[in-house]
């Protein structure tokens, strides 16, 4: 028997996910480049102008191409998203709290959750701002001449720290995705933008419950 499954992300939000995840783990890896002399000296000087040249160009699409695929493509579902990591309700932050224990490994009761979950939404929160970190730093350092020292001398520290949180965020992010027992089934919905419908209503079972009262609601009005 084939098992059901429900679409929890469209295409427009794949490719805004992947384009943002490979741009900053390009930009990661060349940055780390830039400061670490040791890699630096691994890589030679043509290596080093060929990274600085990608971390550079990456730049670009880190900044813009996330914004305009969710803009231009699902504006809908972007400003939902929107939306839901800028509200906490009472069984957010009681997820939060209970999270730690299912992260290794332990039985814990997790209230029940919609279509992101309280641990998504703080990711969610901390790439939204994260990057607006990265960006805004890498750009006055790209354009150093631009700026006063004082601002360079500032902007240099903070894209470092960003570097790192971010850095630490995905790590977070990839292990829960395809590492953890419980939660790598979420890995199907950003790969096919399908996810089983056990899966939705264990995890995510008020999204679930939203989203079959719709489908139920789109077939009563097509037969009246």
């Amino acid at each position: 028997m084939t098992e059901e499954k429900v679409e929890r992300f469209n295409l427009f939000e794949r490719l805004g996910h992947w384009s943002h995840g490979i741009t900053f783990v390009v930009l990661l890896l060349t940055g780390l480049a830039l400061v670490f002399r040791g890699y630096a000296g691994l890589l030679g000087p043509g290596g080093l102008r060929l990274f600085r040249g990608i971390h550079h160009a990456m730049a670009y699409p880190f900044t813009f191409l996330t914004v305009i695929i969710l803009l231009l493509g699902t504006p809908r579902t972007f400003l939902q998203w929107l939306r839901e990591c800028f509200t906490w309700g009472r069984d957010d932050f009681r997820f939060i709290f209970a999270f730690p224990r299912e992260f290794f490994g332990l039985k814990a009761e997790l209230p029940e959750q919609g279509k992101f979950n309280a641990g998504e939404k703080l990711n969610s929160l901390l790439t939204i701002f994260g990057s607006i970190l990265m960006a805004a730093t890498g750009w006055i350092l790209l354009l150093r001449d631009s700026f006063s020292p004082a601002v360079v001398s500032w902007a240099l520290p903070l894209h470092s720290a960003g570097a790192l949180l971010m850095g630490g965020v995905l790590l977070g992010h990839v292990y829960l995705a395809l590492g953890h027992p419980n939660s790598r089934e979420s890995i199907n919905g950003m790969l096919s933008g399908k996810v089983s419908a056990k899966f939705a209503r264990e995890h995510h079972g008020r999204w679930y419950r939203e989203l079959k009262a719709g489908e139920r609601q789109e077939k009563q009005a097509k037969i009246a």
